[in-house]
């Protein structure tokens, strides 16, 4: 079929049929759609060479790269983007162009893209929408949290005076029954301003100002860090007949991490190791080094995980029940510090029972050695 008859074809689906001659001009083949013949004002005639970059200014970018194509011997299509061009009368008409090269044709299709275009307009007005409504619920959470902060914060102060009067008396050792209230008030008072800090340290890593370069140069000795968190909780292992067994890393083994939390992360794994081991149980600390990441596991012999909270235990307030559950912000301060360094954390099932909870760091370029145990 010849090129004619099919641009006639073409011009009643809104398409206009050009090719290119040698001087660098263009011929309209076959019939024109009305929307080209409003553009042109209707005085061109099909055997008037044209300079298509004088009447379609969004050809100026598009024409150097469709040389490519009709050079040959690559690719025998280019399309461009939509580009709206004014007709007369102002109508705006959304158009679209294509290079082909048919044998030794080389032709310029402009396309008339109303639908496509219309649908591109929708998506960014959606685009628009959606980042509205963003920004609305994230003025709000940031209200919210900021007023959170604000009672927590307040609620830590008169704790404090409670806590000071509580250890006067428990000094001068009352006997009898008020000895033991008082000792029951005093560890539900540090229990209460140990879930107070743990919310303010959510609080705090959850708005800490990202600084990428900051957190790639920050190292400490992860050895030093583990030697006293697992000292810190040997003694409460003790009280519950647990024995905590560890590996331990060389001297000099660096991660990229900061020393305050990651003492925090190691602790909060520990914690929860030492609740919810069993009587006469055992924990287990393993080192795993490995090319350019140190893994270190908690792992336990108590209940487990139930399957219904493993999806959900590293999110915000991802909470267990019953009387050893926490306040389900631990976790959750674990994972969005180590995944801050980098690293990665985890859980897994123990097949004889318990639980597995690791994270692994990266290196610090300086770290060096081998496993101790």
């Amino acid at each position: 079929m010849e090129i004619s008859i099919v641009s006639s074809i073409l011009a009643s689906l809104g398409k206009v049929v050009l090719e290119r001659q040698v001087d660098g001009t263009f011929l309209q083949r076959g019939d024109a759609p009305d929307w080209y013949t409003r553009m042109t004002r209707g005085v061109l005639l099909a055997s008037t060479p044209i300079r298509v970059e004088a009447m379609f200014p969004f050809l100026e970018v598009f024409l150097p790269e469709a040389e490519a194509v009709w050079q040959g011997g690559g690719a025998t299509r280019l399309d461009s983007d939509v580009w709206c061009e004014t007709a007369e009368g102002g109508e705006e008409l959304p158009l679209e162009a294509t290079a082909l090269l048919v044998g030794t044709s080389r032709l310029l299709v402009i396309t008339r893209s109303d639908e496509l275009f219309h649908e591109r307009r929708l998506v960014l007005q959606r685009a628009r929408e959606l980042r509205i409504t963003y920004d609305a619920l994230s003025r709000e959470i940031e209200q919210k949290d900021i007023l959170v902060h604000c009672i927590v914060h307040d609620l830590a102060s008169p704790l404090q005076t409670i806590l000071g009067v509580l250890s006067s008396l428990d000094e001068r050792d009352p006997p009898g029954e008020d000895g033991v209230m008082i000792d029951l008030a005093l560890d539900a008072a540090l229990r209460q301003r140990s879930m107070i800090r743990e919310i303010l340290s959510v609080f705090a890593s959850e708005h800490e100002g990202p600084d990428a370069a900051h957190e790639e140069t920050v190292v400490c000795d992860l050895r030093a860090g583990l030697t006293r968190v697992v000292a810190e909780h040997e003694l409460t292992a003790r009280g519950r007949n647990v024995r905590i067994e560890r590996d331990m890393p060389p001297p000099g083994s660096l991660v990229v991490a900061d020393e305050p939390r990651l003492v925090r992360v190691l602790a909060n794994l520990l914690d929860n190791a030492v609740r919810h081991s069993p009587v006469g149980g055992n924990i287990r600390v393993r080192v795993r080094e490995e090319d350019t990441s140190i893994e270190v596991s908690v792992e336990d012999e108590g209940p487990g995980v139930p399957p219904s909270l493993a999806p959900r235990l590293f999110q915000r307030f991802g909470r267990g029940i019953g009387p050893e559950a926490g306040t389900g912000l631990g976790l959750y301060f674990c994972r969005i510090t180590v995944e801050r360094w980098g690293g990665t954390i985890g859980y897994a099932a123990l097949p004889e029972g318990g639980s597995r909870f690791w994270f692994r760091l990266r290196k610090a370029p300086t770290s060096t050695g081998a496993m101790a145990a």
